[in-house]
């Protein structure tokens, strides 16, 4: 199994704690916070790479590959300066401490930080200033089960 909610845990609390703002949910429930705020989704949170390897370690079979995640950001503010280096921030983190929290704490890699590209809305007469970028990553699913030995086998011809 993937282990998603400590995976999101140490990537968003890491991230928010590094940035010093909040880290929402996209779609999630709650009140919006205020401006300058971090927003992210897992737009991949397992797709698998190539086929599972299979052993058998102390009465356990284990099914263990690669997947692939992926986590879109998209930062929040009342300037575009301020939307820009909140995204370049959070980007770097990535890039230097995250790289390395992930790993050593979930098993993660950072395979790639994509460019920060620019996603201002205007609502109503009002600019919401928005940045983003996507962030890919592999980790490994492990899947373990009760081993089941074959007794015995007819073989014919």
């Amino acid at each position: 199994m993937i282990p998603f909610e400590e995976i999101r845990k140490v990537m968003i609390e890491g991230l928010s704690s590094a940035v010093g703002v909040p880290v929402i949910e996209i779609s999630g429930t709650g009140d919006v916070p205020a401006y300058p705020f971090l927003s992210y989704d897992f737009t991949d949170e397992g797709s698998p790479h190539g086929h599972m390897a299979v052993t058998v370690e102390n009465n356990k079979t284990i099914h263990s590959g690669t997947v692939a995640l992926s986590v879109t950001f998209q930062s929040y503010a009342k300037t575009r300066l301020e939307s820009v280096n909140l995204a370049n921030r959070a980007r770097d983190w990535f890039e230097t401490t995250g790289h390395r929290i992930l790993k050593e704490n979930v098993n993660v890699v950072v395979v790639d930080v994509g460019a920060t590209t620019n996603t201002d809305i205007q609502l109503g007469t009002e600019w919401e200033r928005r940045n983003g970028f996507e962030v890919e990553c592999r980790t490994v699913n492990i899947i373990e089960e009760e081993y089941t030995p074959i007794e015995s086998v007819y073989v014919r011809g």
